[in-house]
């Protein structure tokens, strides 16, 4: 139930205590979503720089190998795989001293920007099951009669 009233020039109203709950809980809910959202965007955006830094990674090494090795692309590319998954299985060696040298950091970055694609891709099913959560606590209240369509 609202009052009215004037007071000078203005006017007011009061709301009810029920009414300001409502209003409360809508502005809550929107702004959940609000954060939601964000944190979506958020994440997509993490998974999309690992994914970018991962292909420039890869494509630097495969042109490295082809031209420091003279390997075909299809060797550049397996011993990339082969380095950045630390799987190694030894049949393809860099032979020169640039090959090796260029091997090292590839090894360490390649494993660091591996683990990172592996978070950002926790994150985004992370935050897609706080999403289902989220709907489901709300059929959850509409079921149990806390809250109406």
């Amino acid at each position: 139930m609202k009052k009215s009233g004037k007071v000078g020039a203005g006017e007011y109203e009061v709301a009810s205590a029920g009414d300001l709950v409502r209003q409360q809980t809508l502005d809550l809910e929107a702004h959940l979503d609000l954060e939601l959202q964000r944190e979506k965007y958020r994440v997509m955006r993490k998974i999309t720089y690992a994914v970018v830094i991962l292909a420039a990674i890869y494509i630097l090494s495969i042109f490295a190998f082809h031209n420091l090795e003279n390997w075909s692309w299809e060797d550049s590319l397996y011993f990339t795989t082969s380095t950045i998954t630390t799987v190694g299985y030894g049949d393809l060696v860099p032979h020169s001293y640039y090959g090796r040298l260029f091997t090292i950091p590839l090894m360490l970055v390649g494993v660091g920007i591996g683990l990172y694609v592996i978070y950002a891709v926790q994150d985004y099913g992370r935050t897609k099951l706080d999403m289902v959560a989220k709907h489901v606590d709300r059929i959850s209240d509409i079921a149990n009669g806390k809250k109406k369509l």
